[in-house]
């Protein structure tokens, strides 16, 4: 899968806005959307070959209050993938929203 593909199904299956990494300072849209970003590279390699190209990857769903909705219309996305992602949440006081992070690893087309 590419990063592009990604995008679109992220967006239409949630039917949240959302970015690569982060908004443009002031141009971030009204609650709820998502963030994801690449943390990190794992190619899977042998033999001087790259194998699988392997992303280890965060979806940020930030909102106003607590939405279950919500994080299960971003875990049926990522079940959909075939993807069980591990999940933490936190309330960021100075911006005055919930955060959920979805963290995972995504096969990557070679």
């Amino acid at each position: 899968m590419k990063l592009s593909d990604f995008y679109q199904q992220l967006k239409n299956s949630t039917g949240l806005p959302s970015v690569y990494h982060h908004w443009t300072v002031g141009k971030a849209p009204a609650l709820p959307y998502t963030v994801y970003y690449v943390v990190e590279r794992d190619d899977m390699i042998a033999d001087d070959k790259s194998y699988f190209k392997v992303r280890s990857m965060n979806i940020e769903l930030y909102t106003d209050s607590k939405d279950e909705d919500l994080e299960a219309r971003v875990e049926s996305f990522l079940n959909g993938l075939g993807i069980v992602p591990n999940i933490s949440e936190q309330y960021i006081d100075e911006e005055k929203m919930y955060e959920v992070i979805y963290e995972f690893d995504l096969e990557m087309e070679k």
